[in-house]
Formats: structure tokens, C-alpha cells, sequence
């Protein structure tokens, strides 16, 4: 069985955090993966950058494919995102998918497999939490499913949003966080029917709401291991330095109710059935 994965990164203008990014790949202990790196109009091409390629002529020496691509004009977030699965030959079991600015624990990668392997579900996803906040003690209940759950009221507007929600087990408290995000690993026959829309702005908030619903839609589930860390740096990228980048929120936060409603108008019964499963099974676990 091809278990090798294919790890698919973004990045615009963060050649240090890509580094840190690129280390913590190489320290994980899964250690069968290759990279399609996108490189989407930063001001240096990644390429010039003297450290970064001494990392990918160590990481190419370490057995890992590199597969690099470059938008000379910057297409933004969701664009970027389907070019790297476009762009993906090396036909590879496993996609992950990975923030350009996060530190990866060790073990990220084979937890999240065996999510898959072992949980039974399609998409995986760990915890993200921010590396500036406190260090918060988790209660790690290990695989728990994530519950896309929404409400419209009787106008058809959104009343509840949790748009790819996993759960942070903490000591006693369970909170939601929104970080399934782009820190995930799937099949990756996934990518022929889920890609991300070509209807919000280069800034794409709400991108992965749009993916991991359309992931359900399609009779996918996904998973969290809580006790999976990718720890984020979130430093400015190309999107939130843009001067409308409010307005581009406020268009796509518009984009993304309009398309939820029609969602629930074609598949309420079965989202409302799929919720109340997972609830279920989560409960009896």
C-alpha cells in the first residue's frame, strides 16, 4: 500500500517561518512524505533565498521529492491552494496540507494518519493553538469527530457558524477553535471532488469552511486528535497587509451565507442526520 503523503504548502512573503516551517518537517517522525511548494508572487522567489535552499537541497539529500511552482502575479489564497493540487504528480496515498507559518510537533503527521487509519475517517485534522498565547494544560481525549454544525432561522440567515470546527479538550472545559484549517492530512482522492471556491476575493476568509463543508457534503468525515500540536506564529502574510482587506472579509462573509443557505436548501436532512450521528457516536466513545 503507497502510504508515502504529499505535503502541500503556500507561502507569500514569510521565507522565515517557511524555515522554521521546513525544519519540523524534517524532525517528524513519519518520515515519508515529499513537498509541492507554491510560491505565490512573494517579493524574494523563494528559490534566492540562500538558507531556504540549502534546506531543500538537505531535505532532496534526506529522500523527499520537491516540487516547485511559482505565481509571478499573486493569485491569492484559494487560487494558490488548487494550483498546488493541480500542479500534484507525484500520486502520492495522503495530501497534507500545511499553513506556511506553523512549527509542526514531532508526531504530527503519524497521528493524524492514524486518525485516519484507526479513527475511520477521510480528513484529519490537530490542534493549532497560537505560539504568543499562554501554554494551556489539554485534556487530550485523542480522536473526537468534527461537527460542521450551522443554523439558519426562518429568513435563511446564519444564526450559528462553526465552519470546520474541531474541539480543544482542555482540563474540564471544552471550547471550539476554528483550526482545522489548512493543518490537515487526507486521502488524497479527496481533491478530485473538494476544491476550494473560486467565488471569494484573493483574500479568502472563510476558504476552509467552504472545503471542509463540501467535504461533507460529499459523505466524507472528518476527524481530530487533540493530542496532535501544530503551534501557528501567525505573522502577517500578503493578505492582511492589504489596505482593503475589511472590506474583502466583509464580502466574503456575505459570499459564504448565501452559499450555506443554498447548501442547506439542497441537503438540510442529510447535514441535520450527519450532525446527529457524529454527536451520537462521539458520546458513546
Amino acid at each position: 500500500m503507497n502510504n508515502r503523503v504529499t505535503v502541500h504548502i503556500c507561502t507569500k512573503d514569510r521565507h522565515s517561518e517557511l524555515g522554521l516551517l521546513l525544519q519540523s518537517l524534517r524532525t517528524q517522525t513519519y518520515k515519508n512524505w515529499d513537498i509541492v511548494l507554491l510560491d505565490d508572487a512573494s517579493g524574494g522567489h523563494v528559490l534566492q533565498c540562500q538558507f531556504l535552499g540549502a534546506l531543500f537541497a538537505r531535505i532532496k539529500l534526506e529522500g523527499h521529492k520537491i516540487k516547485f511552482v511559482r505565481n509571478e502575479i499573486s493569485q491569492g489564497c484559494c487560487a494558490a491552494r488548487n494550483k498546488c493540487i493541480d500542479e500534484d504528480d507525484f500520486d502520492n496515498a495522503y495530501t497534507f496540507r500545511c499553513d506556511d507559518d506553523v512549527i509542526l510537533e514531532p508526531d504530527y503527521i503519524e497521528r493524524l494518519l492514524n486518525v485516519i487509519a484507526k479513527g475511520g475517517y477521510d480528513l484529519a485534522s490537530g490542534v493549532v493553538p497560537l505560539l504568543a498565547q499562554p501554554v494551556i494544560k489539554r485534556k487530550l481525549e485523542f480522536i473526537k469527530p468534527i461537527i460542521n454544525e450551522h443554523k439558519l432561522d426562518d429568513t435563511g440567515a446564519l444564526v450559528m457558524n462553526k465552519d470546520d470546527c474541531g474541539f480543544c479538550y482542555l482540563e474540564e472545559v471544552v471550547i471550539p477553535t476554528h483550526q482545522f484549517r489548512t493543518n490537515c492530512l487526507y486521502k488524497s482522492e479527496i481533491n478530485k471532488k473538494v476544491r476550494y471556491p473560486d467565488i471569494l476575493t484573493t483574500v479568502a476568509f472563510r476558504e476552509e469552511g467552504f472545503f471542509s463543508f463540501k467535504a461533507i457534503i460529499e459523505g466524507y468525515k472528518i476527524g481530530v486528535d487533540t493530542g496532535a500540536v501544530a503551534w501557528h506564529l501567525q505573522t502577517p502574510s500578503g493578505g492582511n497587509r492589504r489596505p482593503d482587506y475589511a472590506e474583502c472579509v466583509k464580502i466574503d462573509e456575505e459570499s459564504w451565507r448565501k452559499w450555506i443557505k443554498k447548501e442547506f436548501d439542497k441537503h438540510g436532512d442529510f447535514l441535520e442526520k450527519y450532525n446527529k450521528e457524529v454527536i451520537n457516536n462521539a458520546e458513546q466513545k
